[in-house]
Order: structure tokens, then C-alpha cells, then sequence
């Protein structure tokens, strides 16, 4: 085959890669195999672009890139700018499917670029791509307008974009609310794709698409039949990434009905996807959707382990993201730092007039700065809120500038307040008081507030601030400087820096106290990101752990206490007993009350056992109206005198259920853990076989494993 022949049959493929992507690698693995190894390298790198578009498209991310990257060399060299371009596309796409979105909009960009200096026709996929990036950063406003250009362009160009354009703005109308103008703009795509029955993924965008609206307008079953479609599509693609976002649509279709166990499996089967792909993104979300569906139906077990699951893909990204900023601002000193040695070097040569000789020595001092900012600012992340890290940032601080004072504070959005993380003066740290966000008069929550700046070189005590009770009367700062710390523009506390002389600080002084804010900022970004994850995991654990009804534990991890006790009494050789206790004549109050006044009774009761129990000792609901207290250190004698006890505590006990008395009265069988109990099955038998000698007895009566 000659090569004018193949170039038009690779082109050929490159159109098809949107519409109808099988059909295009088809295409391209049929041209490949007539390739020999004299065929010429700007032909293997447009074949092998193509190829890489059709693998990101399958899922196959890996192999996308390394053969985007490696083709991309190739065009770079021959300056062949159209696929320079496509292979940026290619490269921007894989990056945004992997979740770097950092690094696919440096592609689209430097893509764009290419376009626009060589004066060619502005490809409306690359402006499409761009909305994407923007749509996933949370920037929708400039999402919008990014696909409104791309559709007056696809329009221009009469281009086949044009129904995926239409479908990608409904979407974003959907998210703003307006449902009319998303339904709208879908119909307008889906009266397109009838004419163009080759492509199969925006018709399968557009179905999705239907799918969400029917969603918002409550339309269960049409909303179903529209996202089925669109998976069938996806699958006859093999578009795998595709497939796993219907999976989460169709989850959460079936979550927002309170069919939590079928919106599970379909998470699942995302997540299998998500996991075959190395979708760190797309696992994130699944996993916390899971999550969540579990905690709906108090499978809080199975909730925890998801959500330790989604703990760890949240670090990974995390840490990755560190990574990457430490790495952009680092680069960035260093340019400087290279700009400034070479600066310095060429003044060293000029030693004949003082002033080069000056000014070298100011370019040295600033380096020295920027390098002591750089440590400060490794070292925080590294240790993040670490309180010595935090007293050694200060002592670093005074070897810059006279910092008398040095403080850090975060914003509690939930509770609306200010708290403070670290305050050093004069060398000691601080404790001070949270502030309300509403605080007129405080100037951290001021810099919070308004997102800005506040520097005053020379403050007038009472007028500018009203002093704290420091310890340190007679020192008022002079110099305040607050800077906000922020992580993707949104606003997470503040910092300060003072000093008791006037003027105190330069403006290099201050740029530097600004660098030193971004490294804050990551590593407190950090910070309260884990003290959330670390909220949601505590609360997570104690669900697992407690019955929902009556917060007291629930049997599975009340058998985990039995197990520790049973093997603590083997290596000990102290004894624990246990009582079951049992309601009496409880379905009665259920049938004469209902079973409000029943739930009632059970949440009366278990208060009244933790108000009994000792430190020592745990109480849990066994199941229905049944509960098990185990009694650390207890012999069969004193269980059973403790039994006594609780009986005639429950008997004196006064329940009320809409002003009507409900009197209740317990059964309770005591036992003792024995050298000859191989499982603690054994000694819960027992206790039940004296519950039920009780029961037969006529109730309300403490009976002993052995007595009659």
C-alpha cells in the first residue's frame, strides 16, 4: 500500500474516532499490518495516535498514553502541527479520564495554542474538552460559555460535534436547574443524531442525557429505559469508562427511590470497572456512594469497610496532589533561584563599582530567603500540625524578620467559626479562644471573611484592634499582616505575622510571607480533610458497633466482647458472668400501644441499664426485647445479687407513653464463664436455659444456671 494511500485511510480513521471508535481501530489495526519497516515514521505516529484515541476511549488508559506520548515526539519532530495537535487531544483526554486535570488542560491548552498561532480552523472538539475540564473543576459559568463558543464553531463548520455540544449544554442546564432549557437542548441534539445513525456515542450521550432529566422531574421508570439504552450503546462500544458512569447514574436512580440494595449493585459493578481502568477519580466516588447506600440500610459493617476503602483512594489522590503542587512551586524556585545565580555570577565579574557589588549581595540574601521559605515550607507539610513544627516555623520566621508573633487559625464552616490552630508570642504558645465568623472586631476573621489581605504598618491600639489578654501587657504589635489560606479558591483559615515595631515588614518580606501561605495552606488543606475523613470513619465505627434503636451495642460486637473476656480469663484466671434479660409480657404493650410506645419502653430501658452498669461492665441489645449484660471480675454469687438488683430497679422503673403509665417487669438468667466452656456459646446457653426456668416459673425473677 502506498503511502498517499495510507495517510487518506488513517485520516479516514481519525474521523471516525467520535462516532463510531471500533470501526476506527479496525481501521487502523488493518493499516498497521500492511506496514513494513521501512514505512515512514510520520505514518506509524499518525496511525499510532489514532489508535491511542480508540484505546482511551475502551478504558485502556495506560496503553493510550505511552503511545500518545511516544507518536507525539515523532509529529513534534517533523513539525507536522494538525496531528501535533491531535496527539495534545489524545494526551489532554487520557489525563482527564485518569483524573489529572491538571495535566489535560496543559494539553488542550498548548493544542490550542498550536491552533490559533498557525491560523488553523479551531477544532470544536478542542473547546468541548475544555468545557469538560472546567465542568469537573466545579467551574460551570465557564464550562458554559466554553460550549456555547464550541457550538457557534461546530455550527461555522456545519461539524458533526454539533448533537454531543447540544447534549454536554443541556447537562450543564440540568445542573443549574432549569430542566425546560436541558430537555430542550436535548431533544434539539437528539433530532440531529436520527440523521447520523453512525454516531453511536453521542446517541448514547444523548439517552443519558434523557435519563437525568426524567431523574429530576421524579420520572423513575423513563429514566431507566433511558440510561438502559445508553449502557447497551456503551457496551456494543466497548467504551468501558462510559459504561461505569451509566452504572453510578443508574445507582443513584434507584438511592433517590430508597431502593438502596439494587442502587449497591449497580455500584458495584461500576466499581469493577473503575478498578479494572485505575480510575482513582471514579473509584472515589463509587466507593463513597457505596458507602453511604450501606449506611442507609445500617449494614454499618459493610459501610465502614467502603469507606476505609474510599479513605485510602482519597490519600493516594491527595498525597498525589501535594506532590504535584510541592513540585510546581519548587520548579518555580528553582527557575528563580538559577535566575538569580546567574545574576549573581555576572555582578561577581563586575567587581569594579560598588553598587554591583551591592546588588550582588541583595540577589544572595533574597536566594537565601526564598531557600529558608522553601525548608519552612517542606518541613510543614511533611509534619503538617505538628505543635513543634509549628514553634520552629516561628523561630524560622525571626531569622527572616522580627516576627513577635506568629498565629495560625482554620475556618469551621459547620459551626461557623474561627478556631486556632497555633499562636506563638515572644517564644511561648498560646491558647486562645475560637472567634464566631460574625466577629466584627477581629481581624483574622476579617481576612477570612473578605478573602483579603490585611496589613497595617502602624497600628493604633483600640482603633485598629482591641488588644488580647496575652500576658504581655505593655507589648502591643505595631505591624499586622493576615494573609488568607486558600485551596482550589475556596478559603480554609488565615495566618498572621506581627511585629511590636512600626513598619516592621518589606514587601520582599512580604512576598515571602505569601509563598509561605501556599505551603500552609496545602498541608492544612490536608489537615482538615483527614479530621473529616477521621469524623465520618469515628462515626462509622460506632455505628457498626451499636444498635440503632437504643444506642447500646448490638450482638455482633457484643460477642466480641465475650471473646477478649473469655480469652483475658484464660491468661487471668479471673472469672465474668453474664445476664440475659428478658421483657415481660412485651408484645403486649406492642399490641395495646403500637409499637412507637414499644420503641419507647426499649429506649427507657437501655438509658436506665447504662445509668446501672459499672465502668467495668457492658450492656447490649441481644435482639427484640432481649438484652445481654456482661459483668467483668464477677462471680456466679455476686452476678446474681446484681441481677437481684437491676430486677427491682426495672420493676420500680416509670415509663410514660402519652401521659399513660407503662409499668414493666424483667426475667433475668445469671451465668458464670467456666474453665470447661470451650466457646462462650456455651455460657450464653446456659444463662438461656436459666432465662427459661425463670419464664416458666411465672417471670419477673432472677434465676442461676444449677438452681431449680
Amino acid at each position: 500500500m502506498s503511502p498517499v494511500h495510507s495517510h487518506a485511510q488513517i485520516q479516514d480513521a481519525w474521523s471516525l474516532v467520535h462516532s463510531d471508535t471500533k470501526k476506527a481501530a479496525r481501521l487502523v489495526h488493518q493499516i498497521l499490518d500492511t506496514f513494513d519497516e521501512e514505512v515512514p515514521a510520520l505514518l506509524q505516529a499518525q496511525a499510532e495516535i489514532t489508535l491511542a484515541y480508540c484505546y482511551a476511549h475502551e478504558g485502556k488508559n495506560v496503553e493510550a498514553l505511552n503511545l500518545a506520548k511516544q507518536a507525539f515526539e515523532v509529529v513534534k519532530h517533523y513539525e507536522m502541527i494538525e496531528w501535533h495537535v491531535n496527539a495534545n487531544r489524545v494526551i489532554g483526554y487520557v489525563y482527564s479520564s485518569l483524573g489529572d486535570l491538571k495535566k489535560s488542560s496543559d494539553a488542550f491548552e498548548e493544542g490550542l495554542a498550536l491552533i490559533k498561532q498557525h491560523h488553523l480552523p479551531i477544532d470544536p472538539h478542542y473547546l468541548n474538552n475544555l468545557g469538560f475540564i472546567y465542568y469537573e473543576l466545579g467551574e460551570y459559568e465557564q464550562a458554559h460559555q466554553q460550549l456555547k463558543e464550541a457550538l457557534v464553531v461546530a455550527r461555522e463548520q456545519h461539524h458533526d460535534i454539533i448533537p454531543l455540544l447540544l447534549s454536554n449544554i443541556a447537562d450543564l442546564y440540568l445542573l443549574f436547574g432549569n430542566v425546560e432549557k436541558a430537555e430542550s437542548y436535548n431533544q434539539q441534539a437528539f433530532e440531529l443524531l436520527k440523521n447520523q445513525k453512525d454516531d453511536r456515542n453521542s446517541l448514547a450521550h444523548c439517552h443519558s442525557i434523557f435519563g437525568l432529566i426524567s431523574k429530576a422531574k421524579q420520572e423513575y421508570d423513563e429514566a431507566y429505559d433511558s440510561f438502559i439504552v445508553a449502557l447497551d450503546i456503551y457496551k456494543q462500544q466497548e467504551a468501558r469508562y462510559a459504561e461505569s458512569t451509566i452504572l453510578i447514574d443508574l445507582g443513584g436512580l434507584f438511592a433517590e427511590q430508597k431502593k438502596f440494595s439494587v442502587a449497591i449493585s449497580y455500584y458495584q459493578d461500576a466499581l469493577d470497572i473503575a478498578d479494572e481502568l485505575g480510575a482513582t477519580l471514579l473509584q472515589q466516588e463509587i466507593l463513597k456512594k457505596i458507602s453511604d447506600a450501606y449506611s442507609e440500610i445500617s449494614y454499618f459493617k459493610e459501610a465502614y469497610n467502603y469507606l476505609l476503602r474510599f479513605n485510602d483512594i482519597t490519600e493516594q489522590i491527595r498525597t498525589k496532589e501535594v506532590q504535584d503542587q510541592i513540585s510546581r512551586h519548587l520548579t518555580q524556585a528553582h527557575v528563580e533561584q538559577l535566575q538569580k545565580d546567574a545574576e549573581i555570577e555576572r555582578l561577581k565579574l563586575k567587581r569594579e563599582s560598588e553598587e554591583a557589588s551591592i546588588r550582588a549581595q541583595v540577589l544572595e540574601d533574597s536566594y537565601q530567603d526564598l531557600k529558608t521559605v522553601s525548608e519552612i515550607g517542606r518541613r510543614i507539610i511533611a509534619n503538617q500540625e505538628n505543635a513543634e513544627v509549628m514553634y520552629s516555623v516561628y523561630l524560622d520566621l525571626n531569622r527572616l524578620m522580627d516576627a513577635h508573633v506568629f498565629g495560625l487559625c482554620l475556618y469551621n464552616k459547620e459551626e461557623e467559626e474561627v478556631e486556632y490552630r497555633a499562636f506563638v508570642e515572644q517564644g511561648t504558645l498560646l491558647q486562645l479562644e475560637n472567634k464566631s465568623i460574625h466577629d466584627p472586631a477581629s481581624l483574622s476573621v476579617r481576612c477570612i471573611r473578605d478573602h483579603e489581605e490585611i496589613h497595617i504598618t502602624q497600628a493604633v491600639v483600640d482603633q485598629d484592634y482591641t488588644p488580647r489578654d496575652s500576658g504581655y501587657p505593655d507589648a502591643n504589635p505595631k505591624s499586622l499582616h493576615f494573609l488568607p489560606l486558600s485551596m482550589n479558591d475556596e478559603i480554609i483559615g488565615a495566618m498572621t505575622v506581627q511585629s511590636y515595631e512600626a513598619q516592621a515588614f518589606s514587601e520582599r518580606q512580604l512576598e515571602m510571607l505569601r509563598l509561605l501561605a501556599l505551603y500552609i495552606s496545602i498541608a492544612m488543606s490536608n489537615i482538615l480533610k483527614s479530621e473529616q475523613l477521621q469524623l465520618q470513619t469515628r462515626k462509622l465505627e460506632q455505628l457498626a458497633k451499636t444498635d440503632p434503636l437504643t444506642g447500646l451495642y448490638n450482638m455482633r460486637h457484643m460477642k466480641l466482647l465475650l471473646s477478649q473476656s473469655m480469652e483475658s480469663y484464660h491468661k487471668s484466671k479471673k472469672s465474668f458472668s453474664i445476664l440475659v434479660i428478658d421483657l415481660d409480657h412485651f408484645k403486649e404493650i406492642n399490641d395495646s400501644y403500637g409499637h412507637s410506645c414499644g420503641d419507647l419502653v426499649l429506649q427507657a430501658l437501655s438509658e436506665h441499664f447504662q445509668r446501672f452498669v459499672r465502668s467495668t461492665d457492658a450492656i447490649a441489645r441481644w435482639g427484640g426485647e432481649e438484652f445481654l449484660m456482661l459483668l467483668s471480675d464477677t462471680s456466679l454469687e455476686d452476678a446474681r445479687q446484681i441481677g437481684e438488683r437491676l430486677r427491682v430497679s426495672i420493676d420500680e422503673l416509670e415509663v410514660s407513653y402519652n401521659t399513660i403509665p407503662v409499668h414493666v417487669t424483667a426475667t433475668i438468667g445469671v451465668a458464670t464463664y467456666s474453665s470447661k466452656d470451650w466457646h462462650v456459646d456455651e455460657l450464653i446457653e446456659r444463662a438461656d436455659k436459666a432465662l427459661y426456668i425463670g419464664k416458666e416459673a411465672g417471670r419477673n425473677q432472677v434465676v442461676t444456671f444449677g438452681s431449680e
